[in-house]
C-alpha cells in the first residue's frame, strides 16, 4: 500500500520507488495501478464498516447506561429496604 500511494502520490518516480523498495519497475506500476482503480471502492467499504462500528459502539454505549441507571436504583432500593427493616451490614 505505501509503495502504491507513493507512485500514485507523483513525488518520487516509479523507478526510483523501485529502487528503494527493491522490487521491479513494473510491480510497482501494477500497484500503483490497481489503487488507481481499486482504491476508491476499498475506501469506500472501510468508511461503511467504520460507520457500522460507530453505531454499533453508541448502542452499546446507551445500553450500558441504561444497566448503570438500573444498578444505581436497585442499590437505592437496597438501601431503602434495609433503613426499613433496620437491618445494618
Amino acid at each position: 500500500m505505501k509503495v502504491a500511494s507513493e507512485a500514485l502520490a507523483g513525488e518520487k518516480t516509479i523507478q526510483s520507488i523501485a529502487a528503494e523498495n527493491d522490487i521491479s519497475v513494473s510491480l510497482v506500476g501494477a500497484w500503483k495501478k490497481i489503487l488507481q482503480q481499486e482504491g476508491p471502492r476499498f475506501f469506500n467499504e472501510k468508511s461503511k464498516i467504520q460507520k457500522e462500528l460507530e453505531q454499533h459502539l453508541e448502542e452499546l454505549e446507551r445500553e450500558k447506561q441504561l444497566l448503570l441507571e438500573e444498578y444505581g436504583k436497585s442499590q437505592l432500593e437496597n438501601v431503602l429496604l434495609k433503613k426499613k427493616l433496620k437491618i445494618q451490614d
